[in-house]
């Protein structure tokens, strides 16, 4: 096979065995590769109704064909499971320099089953592969297995994912970490390796990746690269990375601070901007493999009670999740917070959703001193903050029930405490604010993951973009009105542009997902050079189709229908409090007749969501649709 590697690991964990065994050309044709393959695999091999932490769950990485070639931002791994926050499907994107390594070793995907009696690691060495002891790695945090199973192993270069204290805890958003600061974030993925006493996964590759037409392919690549790095937003985000992000949410008046109790302007945003960051703290940027983005940075801080904090990876993420949404300006905290995250394995999403909830709950008077056991959970108090983080990562009081997640904890509170969450599907969100931006709305509730935006970003919401150009790509003007509910097909394409690259592994920030110059006919293009597989875009956006009603069938097993593609708790039934969009709201009708056209375009039965057995077998999923309604969930 070209592009492909052709082979896949499985690793019997309950048995102690491990197989390779080839990967089916059809299913590679079919779903490309990365997400798209490990989300079919995933429909096929977990029951529904089986628990994230138990050893039935099956635990699959996820490479793509491009994956270790030369091919711009195309370094990304995919890992996927049922999750055991959401109890849906999860799956979680990694970038870093472990996807090349593992397709160089002669990997594609790696499928993980049942339970380790004790606690092992994974250790792949080309055709070499053993599982390996790590009762002495338990207890370690993320930082401290890399070096120590580099130093077991005798090489320094040796690429690792592992899981830190989160993990092994069984918290339920714990994440999967590789380096320093790289991580398979959302939807638990850490949980399900700790579950399975899987502590990490070593690899070492010495292989290549073979492409069908070398001469082009490299043509290609240089035309994607040029384009690029000649993209306005080229320069911001080599300097700043995701940080940039920060300012221009706050100055657009969709930041959200204090767990969303206001919204608009950040008043602590003159200290966490980007260009302080950058002049401050930032040491020197570093890019994924194969990536001319180098988006990532290093950082020290120099003064203050969190002097010689060193680490990397700042992103809007750590800095706007444990800054505003705290209502915490004090920056060098900002730093510590993510670094704990790193290194216990924690995503920072769900963290400071679970932290700021826990904070207005504490302000409600839902929970008191007694159950924080004399921890004041007050605004802008990073003390607290990073005293909880650690409590929530060794499940230690307060933090245990937090642990579980926020909806989770929120149900075991009661009084009214899940009011406080914004989330989709149980996945919260704890960033800018989708009341505003109707498309982002849209695409949060029909997420096949639960609420985020990664399945599927209108960026031209936050970005900008001329009537022409948004007449041109999508149909319509309104692409960047922010309060328009035009935007089904909108969502519906940007979806297919995320799916795809999630399936090829190619970094979204270089891609039209995010208003970059690599859309879907280029990536198409990659993929036909690299594969010898003739791909258009119609081509691909039908493959993304594909993977996206398989996602959704899985869903459909679990129960999910129409009722759950909504915003629930703050999102659906508060206006937004302040700022320049105070009021703005998700209006129930209108937001009702986008998902009546979003249904259409995906063509799903609009009374339940669920895909309608023509749309199933036009994409060929017969007995996907076949097993939807042996289960009585069929669609006609």
């Amino acid at each position: 096979m070209y592009g492909w590697a052709g082979a896949v690991l499985w690793v019997d964990l309950t048995a102690g065995k491990i197989s390779k065994r080839p990967l089916e050309r059809q299913l590679a044709e079919d779903y490309l590769g990365g997400r798209g393959i490990n989300s079919r695999l995933l429909f096929q091999l977990v029951q529904p109704g089986t628990d994230g932490l138990s050893p039935e769950n099956v635990l699959i990485f996820g490479n793509g064909p491009v994956v270790g070639t030369i091919a711009p931002s195309c370094c990304k791994l995919t890992v996927s499971a049922m999750s055991p926050l959401t109890g849906i499907l999860g799956d979680a994107n990694v970038g870093g320099e472990f996807p090349p390594v593992l397709r160089w070793a002669g990997y594609d995907h790696i499928v993980v089953t049942g339970r380790a009696p004790e606690p092992v690691y994974l250790w792949i060495d080309d055709d070499r592969v053993a599982l390996r002891p790590a009762r002495h790695l338990w207890g370690k945090d993320t930082w401290q297995t890399l070096r120590a199973i580099r130093e077991e192993l005798g090489d320094p270069t040796l690429e690792v994912l592992s899981i830190g204290q989160a993990g092994e805890n069984l918290v339920r958003f714990a994440c999967i970490i590789s380096k320093l600061h790289r991580a398979a974030g959302r939807t638990g993925m850490g949980a399900v390796m700790g579950s399975k006493n899987l502590k990490a996964v070593a690899v070492r590759g010495s292989g290549s990746v073979r492409v069908a037409r070398p001469r082009e392919f490299v043509e290609h690549v240089r035309e994607l690269t040029r384009r690029i790095q000649h993209n306005p937003f080229y320069s911001t985000f080599s300097t700043y990375g995701t940080s940039s992000l920060m300012q221009a949410t706050s100055l657009s008046g969709t930041m959200v601070v204090r767990n969303w109790q206001q919204s608009g302007e950040f008043r602590g945003i003159d200290q966490v901007n980007h260009e302080v960051l950058a002049r401050d703290y930032y040491t020197k940027s570093v890019a994924c493999f194969a990536c001319p983005m180098h988006c990532s940075h290093h950082f020290e801080v120099k003064e203050g009670p969190f002097a010689g904090e060193k680490g990397g990876g700042m992103e809007y993420g750590a800095g706007g999740y444990f800054g505003p949404l705290f209502d915490n300006p004090y920056t060098p905290s900002l730093f510590k917070c993510l670094n704990l995250l790193n290194q216990y394995g924690m995503d920072s999403m769900d963290t400071a959703a679970a932290l700021a909830a826990a904070f207005e709950w504490y302000e409600q008077g839902l929970i008191g001193p007694a159950d924080t056991d004399g921890l004041e959970l007050r605004w802008g108090n990073y003390e607290a903050i990073i005293e909880l983080l650690h409590r929530v990562a060794r499940r230690q009081g307060l933090g245990h029930l937090l642990a579980e997640g926020p909806l989770n904890a929120a149900k075991e509170i009661g009084r009214g405490a899940e009011k406080v969450l914004s989330h989709a599907k149980g996945l919260c969100w704890a960033g800018d604010d989708y009341r505003v931006m109707k498309g982002s709305a849209l695409a949060a509730a029909t997420s096949t993951r639960g609420g985020d935006l990664e399945r599927g970003l209108p960026a031209a919401e936050y970005f900008g973009m001329s009537p022409e150009e948004s007449l041109r790509r999508y149909g319509t003007e309104s692409a960047s009105l922010p309060t328009s509910y035009d935007k089904a097909g909108i969502v519906y394409l940007c979806e297919a542009v995320a799916t795809a690259a999630d399936c090829l592994q190619v970094c979204k920030f270089n891609t039209e997902y995010f208003n970059q110059e690599m859309g879907l006919q280029e990536m198409a293009t990659l993929f036909s050079l690299a594969t010898g597989v003739e791909l258009d875009r119609e081509g691909l956006i039908q493959a993304a189709d594909r993977v996206y009603n398989v996602e959704r069938a899985f869903l459909v097993r679990e129960g999910i229908t129409r009722a759950d593609d909504h915003l629930k708790g703050r999102w659906g039934e508060e206006p937004v409090p302040s700022g320049p969009y105070q009021g703005e709201r998700i209006d129930p009708e209108k937001f009702e007749g986008m998902l009546d056209e979003y249904y259409r375009l995906r063509g799903w039965d609009p009374a339940t969501g669920i895909p309608t057995r023509a749309t199933l077998e036009r994409l060929g999923l017969k007995e996907v649709a076949d097993q939807l309604e042996a289960m009585g969930k069929g669609a006609r």
